[in-house]
């Protein structure tokens, strides 16, 4: 009697009548599990379960369910939620995983995610960035053990500080913001020389303009520096080097 009203459950269509008394038997636990959401690339997320991670995979018929497929591809285990992503069950007769699960996985993708909104939105360096995180993050052992590297982190990290770096130009006629033409809470100069700028342009000496555009940036801390050394060293490909 129990495997044929196993079999007749249309699982498509199990709404919240599944709750019923006549079907709570199906329920592998009276306790349902805790969900946990974690985001991916584009805005999508994912659901993790017992350590376990399921992708979104298609609605029911009705649209009140949703369905959710193991992320290992060889694992046939389905889960069930409504729309707000609460557990409602698993699907059919396979409820067990054919892999072992991976809570280690949770906690590095919540690590790499602040990392990466740091460097997409600060100017800090980021081995800098990697290192507070990981040190914030207060990982396990099981996720410490599978942890690359601060500079592997630091390298992958680079294109989202790309979004932060504005384009190149095509030109020397191009708009300097203000977010580099001071620091430090914009109390202090930083860009103290610009030809495209009559009030940064710095000619006392009448010499002729030179060829394309000229920027120098220096904070005062470090012209005061500059100008209290005793020994300078430069470094660079000049055509020309100073006296």
């Amino acid at each position: 009697m129990g495997s044929n009203k196993l079999t007749a459950i249309d699982e498509t269509e199990c709404s919240s009548s599944s709750e019923s008394p006549e079907n709570s038997f199906l329920q592998p636990s009276p306790t349902k599990p805790t969900i946990t959401k974690t985001y991916l690339n584009k805005g999508k997320f994912m659901l993790i379960v017992n350590g376990y991670n399921f992708q979104f995979k298609n609605f029911n018929r009705k649209k009140t369910i949703k369905f959710w497929s193991c992320t290992n591809r060889s694992c046939n285990v389905i889960l069930h939620t409504n729309f707000d992503d609460t557990f409602i069950r698993f699907s059919g007769t396979v409820t067990d995983h054919n892999h072992l699960p991976n809570p280690a996985d949770l906690e590095l993708r919540d690590l790499k995610r602040s990392m990466k909104t740091r460097a997409a939105t600060e100017l800090a360096p980021l081995k800098e960035i990697v290192e507070q995180e990981m040190r914030k993050a207060l990982l396990t052992g099981e996720a410490l053990a599978v942890l690359p590297s601060a500079s592997d982190i630091g390298h992958t990290l680079k294109h989202h500080r790309g979004k932060l770096t504005p384009a190149l130009p095509n030109s020397s006629s191009f708009f300097i913001p203000d977010l580099y033409k001071r620091y430090y809470n914009n109390k202090e100069r930083l860009l103290l020389h610009d030809i495209h700028d009559s009030t940064l342009e710095i000619n006392e000496l009448e010499n002729a303009r030179p060829a394309g555009r000229v920027l120098v940036w220096a904070s005062d801390v470090q012209l005061k520096l500059l100008f209290c050394s005793e020994r300078l060293y430069m470094d660079g490909a000049f055509g020309t080097s100073p006296p």
